[in-house]
């Protein structure tokens, strides 16, 4: 982790500075040397002004751990003040607005860390390809994305890098109707260019017509009526008492409540969306982990609001004084833009995600008994088009799937009166057989896992009625500074902050996210 000492601050017109140390996250010693190298800022490209070396590809580092010294889990290194040129003047930035681009490489791989930098040469498993060639085809997909979206407005509203049916590499471009097949170029820079019509990528939860019934998603003209409650005691609707409780995710559960069940914030009006897992934090404070249009209404509800078990979609559109169970922490901010036909000016989303305190006593660590029970505490970076995965939400239950594509940019339509948000470096996800469905309105939040080992990939955010949309989970980790509570007491594996799949230090580079302003 990247910490900073003092606030990032102007030190002349084309200069910034501050002060930061490197903090050990793992549960291992890190060997020298450790060494930061400075990749860009979301406002413009920036380099080290006083470098102490040079990698071969003339890329600026900092070194903070000597080869021959190490650096033991949860230590820092010593603090070191930076100082980098920028191509903006620094009059211009609003300075609590940017975010650095950042990468830590040490040259000696330590023990007992999992190897999850993959070289350029060696084979994915199972396909008949390279990493390398993966991230060429990305990188081509990520240069080529832009000028499509602007051609093609409204009709292209995403890209992808996936495969064909015959298991080789292609660039998937995402539209909102059909035809454009005879539109878009064949192939980018001698990848081959495949197209799928989805229609429009949405964000946001359910509302109270849409309900969950044996096992399939409805939607009547109007809610269901629930047994009457009264404030402060409990809804006669109560799951099972279990370690694993046994009932629907719009069930009111005994406390502790499962992970995947329907939560909403209270002030957010007749919604609900789905709690993805519980997380332990840096601060070693126990929380909940969802989207933030499910637990912050975008970026709209106060902090200190209350969450509550389960969404007032699934309650009724009422407040229940025995329905808490966390309280807002903390939100990644989303940001919009009003004009689908702007996307070279947009900002940039990576993340959908928000924290809220709770106890060990309002929420456990895992689904119900028809789920797929506790996830495990390491993420999983390297991902490949082909991963079998599965999640349980709180419209479509327990679901599998497979990752269709990932390095996803793709618009999405948020609705009134936030307009379109721009994402990057988002995951696909298909169902396993045609004429289901892998996620729905109202599963946003569910945390989605590999199906061997339930490492955690991503955090559902949108999709269309074809394909889902995730954001990186080790992002989601390391920019809200959590990581899965297994129950067993341990500090949070956040991840490396990998953006997406991007793994190891080929071409593009691997980048790394991290806030100017954090601590």
């Amino acid at each position: 982790e990247l910490v900073y000492r003092e606030k990032i601050s102007v030190a002349g017109d084309q200069a910034l500075t501050a002060k930061v140390v490197l903090k050990n996250q793992s549960d291992v010693e890190l060997t020298g040397p450790l060494m930061l190298v400075i990749d860009g800022t979301t406002v413009g490209e920036v380099e080290l002004a006083e470098p102490s070396g040079r990698f071969t590809e003339e890329t600026p580092y900092l070194q903070f751990v000597p080869a021959k010294r190490t650096l033991d889990a949860g230590d820092e290194s010593a603090s070191r003040v930076i100082t980098l040129k920028t191509t903006q003047k620094t009059d211009e930035l609003k300075l609590e607005e940017v975010e650095l681009r950042w990468r830590v490489f040490t040259t000696t791989k330590p023990a007992g860390l999992e190897d999850v930098i993959a070289s350029d040469e060696k084979v994915v498993p199972g396909k008949g390809y390279t990493w390398g060639e993966l991230r060429k085809v990305m990188a081509v997909q990520s240069a080529a994305t832009v000028d499509m979206m602007e051609q093609h407005s409204g009709s292209v509203i995403a890209t992808g890098t996936s495969e064909d049916e015959n298991g080789r590499l292609v660039m998937r471009v995402f539209t909102s109707r059909g035809g454009m097949a005879r539109k878009l170029p064949g192939s980018v820079d001698g990848v081959p260019v495949e197209v799928s019509v989805v229609g429009t990528f949405r964000a946001g939860p359910a509302y109270s017509r849409v309900t969950y019934e044996n096992g399939v998603a409805q939607n009547p003209d109007k809610l269901a009526p629930m047994a009457e409650s009264t404030e402060g005691a409990t809804s006669p609707k109560v799951a099972q008492a279990f370690a694993a409780q046994v009932g629907k995710p719009t069930d009111r559960y005994v406390r502790p409540v499962p992970i995947g069940v329907s939560i909403s914030n209270q002030t957010d009006g007749c919604v609900a969306g789905t709690l993805g897992c519980r997380v332990v934090g840096r601060d070693r404070r126990t929380y909940i982990l969802s989207n933030n249009h499910v637990l912050a209404g975008n970026n709209v509800a106060p902090l200190a609001s209350v969450i509550g078990q389960p969404g007032l979609a699934d309650n009724s559109c009422t407040v229940v004084g025995a329905d808490p169970i966390a309280t807002l922490s903390r939100f990644e901010t989303i940001r919009y833009f009003t004009q689908a036909n702007s996307v070279a000016t947009a900002p940039i989303n990576i993340i959908d995600a928000a924290i809220a305190e709770t106890t060990v006593a309002n929420t456990d660590i895992c689904t119900p008994t028809t789920g797929y029970g506790t996830p495990a505490r390491t993420p999983l970076e390297a991902i490949a088009p082909g991963l079998a995965v599965m999640k349980y939400g709180r419209t479509s239950g327990f679901t599998k799937g497979k990752v269709g594509s990932v390095n996803v940019e793709a618009i999405i339509n948020v609705g009134r009166p936030f307009g379109f948000a721009r994402y990057q470096y988002s995951i696909s996800i298909h169902p396993i057989n045609r004429g289901m469905t892998f996620g729905a309105a109202g599963d946003s939040g569910s945390l989605v896992v590999t199906q061997s080992g339930k490492r955690p990939i991503g955090m559902l955010y949108g999709g269309s009625t074809t394909e889902t949309l995730l954001c990186p989970i080790s992002v989601v980790f390391t920019k809200l500074g959590v990581g899965i509570d297994d129950g067993t007491g341990a500090a949070p594996i956040t991840g490396s902050g990998r953006m997406g799949t991007a793994v190891g230090n080929g071409k593009p580079p691997v980048k790394l996210y991290a806030p100017l302003n954090s601590k």
